[in-house]
C-alpha cells in the first residue's frame, strides 16, 4: 500500500512513506525529525509546541469507521493538535477524506517496499560511478556507467547535453515549457531529416524515477544504434524526448525528503491537468493526489508544451507517455467508456498488440477498463490531434526499485519506441518521406 508520513505544516507536498504501523514520534519545540540514516540529510523545521506526536500510516482507501478509529487512539496525544498525512497533503487529524479512484489504486496493486528510502543507496551508488562521462563513446552509450544509478536532474542532463555534443548533426537540446519555480524544462530532438515525428515524454509524476532512466536509456540505446548501422525508430521519423516534465517535483524527490512525491510543487496533478469534455463524478480537491488544478493548463508545465506541440500540429505523428508502474500498454479512453468510433477502436486494439509483441508482458487496453481517469495527456493529444496517443505503465510493483533494474526496464521501453514507430505508420494509414535537415526546432 502507498502511504503518508508527516513531514511538515502548510506544504502542499508530502512525504509519501509505505508502512504498516503507526509510528511515534516525539516533537521538539523547533522541529521535527524524521527517522532516515545517521546522516538524517532529510530533517525538516517546523515551529510547533513540546507536545507528543503520533505520525498516522493511512493506506490509500479506508473506511470512515477505520478513520475514526485512528482519530479516537489519536486523541490520546492532543489531538486538536495533531498532523497526519492523507493524499499527499498534511492535514489536521480531525478532517477526513475518501481517496478517488486513479492511479494510485494501481501503482498500490501488490505494492511491496523493503524499505521507505533508496533515495542513499543511489548516492551512493552515484559516487562509485561518478567518471562516467569521459569513457562515453559512440555506439557503447547504453552500457555507461551513467545506467548504473538513478540519477539527479543534474547528472541527467549531464549526460544527455553530452550525447548531443558528440552527435551534433543527429540530437539537439531544446526548451519546451517552464515550471511553476520557473525551471526550464527540455527536450532532445534525433533528426535524421524526416518531416514527420514523433513525440515522447516521463516524469509528469515526480516519483516515478524508472521512467526517467528508461527514457533515457532508450535514447542512448538509439545513438547505438545508428552509430552501429542498425535499424530504429529513428529510420521512419524524428524523435522529440522529453525526460523530466515535472522537474520541480523530481528535484524535490531528491532533495527534500519527499520521495514519493507525485504532483508538481503546486500540488496539482500535471497528469489532470488537461482538457477534457467529461466532468469527474468524484470531488477531487487539493487534498487529493489527483487534483487537477483550478483548471486546465493551469500549470505552466502543461500549458507550455500544449503551445509548443500545437506548433507542431502537422509533424508530430503519435505521442507516448511514459510512466510507472504496472506492466500495461494504455490507450484512450480513461474519462469514459463508449467506443471511439471511425475504425479507431480497432486500430488501437492492433497498436497495443504490436507493442506487447516487442515489449513481452505489458497488457493493453483501454483505460477506462481498469480505472477513471478524467484530464490526462493521453485522452487529450488523440482528441486535439488526432493521432495515436499510449501511455505505458513500466512493468515493476514499486516506484523505490533496484537500480540494477534500470537495463532491463530501459530496454522494455526502447523495443517499445521501436515498435511505436511502425505501429503509428499503420495506425495513420501512410508513409513517412524524409526530407533534407532543417535548422532550428
Amino acid at each position: 500500500m502507498i502511504t503518508c508520513s508527516v513531514v511538515a505544516l502548510g506544504d502542499k507536498m508530502c512525504l509519501e512513506m509505505p508502512a504498516k504501523v503507526i509510528t511515534p514520534l516525539y516533537l521538539s519545540e523547533n522541529s521535527i525529525q524524521l527517522p532516515t540514516t545517521p546522516s538524517q540529510t532529510h530533517s525538516r523545521t517546523l515551529r510547533q509546541p513540546t507536545i507528543p506526536f503520533l505520525i498516522i500510516h493511512f493506506p490509500m482507501k479506508f473506511s470512515l469507521l477505520s478513520a475514526i478509529a485512528l482519530f479516537t487512539a489519536a486523541a490520546t496525544a492532543q489531538t486538536n493538535n495533531a498532523i497526519a498525512v492523507i493524499d499527499d497533503r498534511v492535514r489536521s487529524l480531525n478532517e477526513v477524506v475518501s481517496e478517488p479512484e486513479g492511479d494510485d489504486d494501481i501503482n498500490a496493486k501488490e505494492m511491496v517496499y523493503e524499505g521507505d528510502d533508496d533515495i542513499h543507496a543511489n548516492l551512493a551508488c552515484q559516487e562509485q560511478n561518478a567518471n562516467y562521462i569521459p569513457s562515453l563513446k559512440a555506439g557503447q552509450y547504453s552500457t555507461s556507467a551513467f545506467h548504473n544509478c538513478f540519477r539527479t536532474i543534474q547528472q541527467i542532463y549531464e549526460f544527455t547535453d553530452a550525447l548531443a555534443a558528440q552527435n551534433p548533426t543527429l540530437l539537439s537540446k531544446f526548451a519546451i515549457s517552464k515550471t511553476y519555480s520557473n525551471n526550464t524544462i527540455y527536450g532532445y530532438k534525433l533528426s535524421k531529416g524526416h518531416s514527420q515525428s514523433l513525440y515522447f515524454q516521463s516524469q509528469l509524476h515526480a516519483r516515478e524515477w524508472t521512467a526517467v532512466s528508461s527514457v533515457v536509456f532508450s535514447l542512448a540505446s538509439i545513438l547505438d544504434d545508428i552509430a552501429n548501422n542498425k535499424p530504429t525508430a529513428a529510420d521512419e521519423y524524428d524523435l522529440y524526448f522529453v525526460p523530466i516534465v515535472n522537474v520541480d517535483g523530481y528535484n524535490v524527490t531528491w532533495t527534500s525528503g519527499y520521495r514519493f512525491l507525485r504532483r508538481n510543487v503546486n500540488g496539482v496533478d500535471l497528469n489532470r491537468n488537461w482538457p477534457t469534455p467529461f466532468e469527474n463524478p468524484e470531488n477531487v480537491t487539493e487534498i487529493n493526489v489527483t487534483y487537477p488544478g483550478p483548471n486546465p493548463f493551469s500549470e505552466p508545465e502543461t500549458a507550455g508544451i500544449n503551445d509548443w506541440l500545437k506548433t507542431k500540429r502537422d509533424e508530430i505523428q503519435g505521442f507516448l507517455d511514459i510512466h510507472s508502474h504496472g506492466g500495461l500498454i494504455l490507450y484512450p479512453y480513461g474519462d469514459n467508456d463508449q467506443p471511439i468510433g471511425g475504425g479507431f477502436d480497432e486500430k488501437f486494439e492492433v497498436l497495443g498488440r504490436g507493442l506487447r509483441s516487442a515489449m513481452g508482458e505489458y497488457d493493453p487496453i483501454p483505460v477506462y477498463r481498469f480505472y477513471p481517469t478524467y484530464g490526462t495527456f493521453t485522452d487529450y493529444v488523440f482528441r486535439e490531434f488526432k493521432k495515436p496517443s499510449v501511455a505505458i505503465e513500466i512493468f515493476g510493483s514499486a516506484f523505490n526499485v533496484s537500480a540494477s533494474t534500470i537495463p532491463a526496464r530501459g530496454l522494455e521501453v526502447y523495443k517499445g519506441i521501436n515498435q511505436f514507430a511502425k505501429e503509428v505508420t499503420v495506425f495513420n494509414g501512410g508513409d513517412v518521406t524524409p526530407i533534407k535537415p532543417s535548422c532550428g526546432d
